[in-house]
């Protein structure tokens, strides 16, 4: 057995109790004869979801011979958080990374995003994905995507090897390649169609879904998945196979509280407001293996990179908790238990000019500046007042901070203030913004293997005519996801399972 497998399923072990009590792990798989089903249609490869991964699977099933493909969504708009995601694209050995003389390749990628997650991953898979963006991005490009002439270097990556798109975020990469896909593929794209379950025979391989079509979401629900009894129930046959792109749950507050606890409903997210764990606990229920559903992602208004230059505070005591030079993850892991102590409220990132004038992100700062996320005082007294911290506290903080920061060494945290040019938080102006973790994307999910075939969690083998990509699988990046990767991940694995679902 696959010793990546291996540890797997020993994670599992672990986090299956909680599954268990969630009312999602199975006693066996379900099978349903195939004559049972009176199917209403029949494709030969069905995807489900319409992000960058699964529009990419689409595609490629296309292009691969299984012309009878289709797309579902189960919202009314397109793209899910694909459609509001900046999706930079790291990719190794790019035609940009060429021209420059930049020395890249898929193991130094792979070896990136391992030290990352604490090599929490599982590296086979990867690999596979950052070889794979090699031959994606001009295979994009021909489908009509367009990226910017220059590449980011970003906190991570030992080289530079990300391309930002021309036209938008993500809508200027799902544009083209939906218009490709519809347009010059003819490929159909059914809207408020509701996945509900897979439809598997009695030797466990995949043949169908159950799905509800015209479906409206309902975001005041408590639980959409569970109380949501709208639309008309249809069973399609799938004569290769799924693919599931579901995407993430980030929005399942009861879902993700039951894995993380301490992260409660006050946490905002950026994904779409339709990532709920319904597909998740449909897959488990299958007999899917799931990996790392306890790990997220955290975003901030400004630069992870950018919080090292000011003083991260309690507002509820105006102390210090943690070195702002910390990793986001475990940044964003305190702040959520400062909060879950102090009724809510966020701490505050209080820098002043000095600090200001050290931003590496200054575009993300004039926009916090403009939409008011950060705000500007003449006064330690001032911001003080406005932001309802308590002054003594406040200035006692500061002045530990000022002369560490005058000495070069936090004598709190260990801060490496002298690598910071000792800048401290006593020239005027002063600054302050909330320092809000936000979840942008889960790390957990199914398992796969190279192929994008979903492991079965009893045999450890791939459940035959049963596919997934992108934020719907989990084990490719560990505890930390590397920035400018969700993209990658989306665009190889989207590739590769349309391509092995055509073949089956």
């Amino acid at each position: 057995m696959d010793e990546n497998i291996k540890q797997s399923r020993r994670a599992f072990l672990k986090g299956g109790l909680a599954l268990s009590a969630m009312g999602l792990a199975p006693a066996a798989l379900a099978s349903t004869p195939d004559n049972s089903i009176q199917w209403d249609e029949t494709f030969e490869v069905i995807v489900v979801g319409s992000g960058l991964a699964g529009t990419c699977a689409a595609i490629r099933a296309k292009e691969n011979g299984a012309q009878n493909t289709i797309i579902i969504e189960k919202m009314p708009v397109l793209g899910g958080t694909s459609a509001i995601s900046g999706l930079n694209f790291s990719v190794v050995n790019s035609h940009l990374q060429q021209a420059q003389g930049i020395s890249d390749s898929a193991e130094q990628f792979a070896e990136d995003i391992s030290k990352a997650g604490g090599y929490q991953n599982h590296r086979h898979l990867t690999v596979k994905m950052a070889e794979t963006t090699t031959r994606v991005l001009p295979w994009a490009i021909e489908r009509g995507c367009r990226f910017h002439d220059k590449l980011k270097s970003l906190g991570g990556h030992s080289v530079p090897r990300t391309l930002y798109p021309v036209n938008g975020g993500g809508q200027g990469i799902l544009r083209p390649l939906r218009a490709f896909y519809t347009d010059k593929l003819s490929g159909e794209i059914r809207r408020r169609v509701k996945f509900d379950k897979l439809h598997m025979n009695a030797q466990g391989e995949v043949i169908g879904i159950q799905v509800r079509e015209q479906y409206f979401f309902d975001p005041n629900l408590g639980n959409d998945d569970r109380e949501n009894t709208t639309g008309v129930v249809k069973h399609y046959r799938a004569t290769k196979g799924v693919v599931m792109a579901v995407g993430g749950y980030s929005r399942d507050v009861e879902f993700r509280a039951m894995e993380f606890p301490n992260i409660r409903d006050y946490i905002p997210t950026t994904t779409h407001r339709g990532a709920t764990a319904g597909a998740l606990k449909s897959l488990v229920a299958a007999g899917a293996q799931t990996v790392h559903l306890s790990l997220m992602r955290f975003a901030f208004d400004i630069p992870t990179e950018d919080l090292q230059w000011g003083a991260l505070v309690d507002p509820q005591s105006g102390n210090r908790f943690l070195s702002e030079k910390n990793d986001r993850q475990t940044v964003a892991e305190a702040i959520c238990n400062i909060m879950d102590r102090n009724g809510g409220r966020f701490p505050l990132n209080i820098y002043d000019q000095d600090g200001i004038d050290n931003f590496h992100d200054k575009q993300r700062l004039h926009l916090a500046l403009e939409e008011g996320m950060m705000v500007k005082y003449d006064s330690i007294d001032a911001l003080a007042a406005a932001e309802g911290i308590a002054l003594p506290g406040l200035k006692a903080t500061l002045s530990r901070y000022n002369d560490d920061a005058q000495r070069g060494k936090d004598s709190q945290f260990g801060k490496d203030m002298a690598a910071l040019k000792h800048v401290s938080v006593k020239r005027a102006p002063f600054y302050a913004i909330k320092a809000r973790p936000k979840f942008n994307y889960t790390q957990g999910g199914v398992l796969i293997n190279e192929n994008a075939q979903v492991i079965a969690r009893d045999t450890a083998k791939p459940i035959k005519g049963l596919y997934a990509c992108g934020e719907a699988t989990g084990g490719l990046f560990g505890r930390i996801r590397l920035t400018a990767c969700s993209c990658p991940d989306a665009f190889a694995f989207g590739v590769i399972a349309g391509e092995q679902a055509a073949k089956a």
